[in-house]
């Protein structure tokens, strides 16, 4: 139809013909949680929130898992913490409500309680945040739409979750030893090699190694230490 003015009178009628399609088709995309900038200033991202299971082990501090999880739960994630120190949890909390929950003792019981789904289905994607001394069960990221990250100082030996992890990051160079014997020699050295305030992010199945310092946003800040006077000022 052709024709003067406004509306859909000026637009051409047409009739999909399924021979046009071609080979076009929806293929899914790696989907990741921003950590920082690389030093080159490109921004550098780990594996979330997936397709397909992801494992991450974090050698370092159990502030990390409290920062991941706020960004899980901005991406439309339900967290799970099994943690040691629950009384630090308590800004994220405020922030989660009740996309946030805390397994019980020791273990993750029957983690994940819900189906996985992807955003905005149901309850959407599941994450399990551990710090405790124990890695989460290898089979937890065994499914699509889930994630487990494990942040310790000291990863026990033959552990499965760490040997098949699909990202490890070393917080300090520090944890250098430790890395080295989870990955390897070459891991060893580079981040013995981290200046302060540096990470390093082993992608293992890839062989590849990136260096970056981790973007952290006030409002992370205040919801990660909510005794400090930024937090108060609500900052």
């Amino acid at each position: 139809m052709r024709g003067h003015g406004t509306g859909t009178a000026v637009i051409p009628a047409e009739r999909w013909r399924d021979e046009e399609r071609g080979g076009v088709h929806a293929l899914p995309v790696a989907a990741g949680i921003h950590l920082g900038t690389d030093r080159a200033g490109r921004p550098v991202s780990v594996p979330a929130l997936g397709g397909t299971g992801t494992r991450i082990g974090v050698l370092g501090e159990s502030l990390f898992g409290r920062l991941f999880a706020l960004r899980l739960l901005a991406a439309g994630a339900r967290v799970t913490a099994s943690t040691r120190v629950p009384d630090q949890w308590s800004g994220v909390r405020l922030a989660a409500g009740d996309r946030l929950e805390f397994a019980e003792g020791e273990g993750i019981g029957d983690w994940p309680d819900r189906t996985p789904a992807p955003p905005t289905v149901e309850s959407g994607p599941q994450a399990l945040i551990s710090d405790r001394r124990r890695p989460p069960p290898a089979a937890s990221a065994a499914g699509p739409w889930r994630t487990v990250l494990h942040v310790t100082r000291a990863v026990p030996r033959h552990s499965r979750f760490w040997g098949g992890a699909d990202a490890v990051l070393t917080l300090d160079a520090q944890f250098a030893p430790m890395a080295a014997r989870v990955l390897g020699q070459d891991a060893g050295r580079l981040a013995a090699a981290l200046a302060p305030g540096e990470i390093a992010l082993f992608r293992p199945a890839a062989g590849t190694a990136e260096v970056l310092r981790p973007d952290v946003s006030p409002g992370e800040t205040a919801l990660l230490t909510p005794g400090t006077p930024q937090a108060r000022r609500g900052g």
